[in-house]
């Protein structure tokens, strides 16, 4: 079995792979204790020696340095680890390669292959990244935009008679008191935010691309976004397996 590990900003995510099928998922935060034999059977709930590859992509490096020592010590097999071991299935074509995130190229290439043909990748994670692939499977670029996260604290923290608020969808799209007005203007807002850039991607590169929404709020905000097309929140995991795959095949 294979074990992908997707690092973001928040949290760490997991998946356990049979072949090609994903039969486990696991969730924890990226800052957090140390990862200990018991803990990661528990995410998993598979006997470790069952494990037989290990790939890893992470946008914070800070924690990629202790994960690689904390799985070493597990004596896990190779752990390979994407931009460094192996590169995703996706021609980068970012004008400076190296500052594109790992994560945003194994999105592009998990959509490429499992939706044959151009697409529009909207993941709504820490931070919400819009990007585009062709159907010759190269990665052209894209958007990057503060997360709905981030927006609240943002809002929360600089205006002083704003609440906290939890997400949960709006009930209505006028809101009627300071909550229910948060909650609009965060889901219609970020829906808005959504279907504006891919409409003008569509347009300008891509007329045909099928959208594909992921990442960890992706089931809570698609249903506002009128041009999203697939909800695929395991798209990252998905796309590690292939790059793993890809790799072994070649």
């Amino acid at each position: 079995m294979l074990l992908a590990i997707d690092v973001g900003n928040t949290s760490v995510t997991l998946g356990l792979f049979r072949g090609r099928r994903l039969i486990r998922r696991g969730r924890r935060p990226t800052e957090g204790s140390a990862w200990t034999a018991a803990a990661l059977q528990r995410e998993v709930r598979t006997p470790l020696r069952r494990i037989e590859g290990v790939i890893l992509s992470s946008v914070v490096p800070r924690a990629t340095a202790r994960l690689k020592r904390d799985l070493r010590r597990l004596g896990l097999p190779q752990l390979l680890v994407v931009g460094e071991d192996l590169e995703a299935p996706v021609v980068n074509r970012y004008r400076i390669p190296s500052q594109v995130g790992q994560d945003r190229l194994v999105n592009a290439a998990a959509a490429a292959f499992l939706y044959m043909g151009p697409a529009i990748v909207v993941d709504f994670g820490t931070a919400v990244t819009i990007d585009l692939v062709n159907g010759r499977r190269e990665y052209l670029g894209g958007l990057i935009i503060p997360g709905i996260g981030i927006a609240l604290e943002a809002l929360t923290s600089r205006a002083a008679l704003l609440p906290r608020i939890g997400l949960t969808r709006p009930r209505e799209f006028l809101g009627r008191d300071t909550r229910s007005s948060m909650k609009s203007g965060i889901f219609f807002g970020y829906g808005a935010l959504c279907d504006g850039i891919v409409r003008r991607m569509k347009a300008q590169f891509s007329p045909r691309a099928k959208v594909i929404a992921t990442g960890g709020h992706s089931t809570l905000i698609a249903p506002f976004c009128k041009t999203v097309q697939i909800v695929n929140a395991d798209l990252t995991l998905q796309g590690l397996e292939l790059t793993y795959r890809t790799q072994k095949n070649s």
